[in-house]
């Protein structure tokens, strides 16, 4: 017989799966997921860090990223509202240019249902030739039977000759 054990965990896991996700029982301190998320990556960061061709990237972006930053801030201290202006104006170029592909867009959208209308009419078109097409070859394949009945000396219409086809001739002796 084995002992009862005060806080067994197998015993607590099945009265409470989800047991691990409920911070309200954790005696511990409560983390965030934004915290773990940063400390995860910060963690990641430092790891990646061991290697020495990792470190010496990091170093080379960061003293390029620190020189960009730097002449981008002596720009604007030397002329901050010409650099705002600036800044407005690549903004509305954008904004123009981006309305322009709007439009654009807009355009393809009205041109592609237009020829979807225009396809939907056609196929019904078809649609309807094709109907008036197979009444006519029904037409002309009447005529033909007539004409080969007309031919072969049997003159009844198309109705007589198949009601004439059903009938048997009783046989001769």
């Amino acid at each position: 017989m084995e002992p009862k054990l005060e806080h067994d965990p197998k015993v607590e896991q099945t009265e409470n799966p989800n047991r691990q996700f409920d911070q309200m029982d954790a005696g511990g301190p409560k983390i965030s997921v934004v915290t773990g998320m940063l400390l995860g990556a910060l963690v990641g960061g430092l790891l990646a860090l061991l290697s020495s061709s990792n470190r010496e990237q990091t170093k080379q972006s960061l003293t390029n990223a620190k020189s960009s930053v730097g002449g981008i801030v002596n720009e604007v201290k030397q002329d901050p509202a010409g650099k705002a202006s600036q800044v407005i104006e690549q903004v509305k170029t954008a904004s123009g240019k981006i309305q322009e592909v709007s439009t654009d867009v807009q355009n393809v959208y009205e041109k592609v249902v237009g020829e979807v209308d225009t396809v939907k009419e056609d196929v019904n078109k078809i649609v309807e030739t094709a109907q008036e097409a197979k009444s006519d070859l029904q037409d002309i394949g009447e005529k033909v039977v007539e004409a080969k009945d007309t031919a072969l000396g049997q003159e009844n219409t198309s109705t007589d000759s198949s009601s004439n086809d059903n009938k048997q001739t009783p046989p001769t002796t």
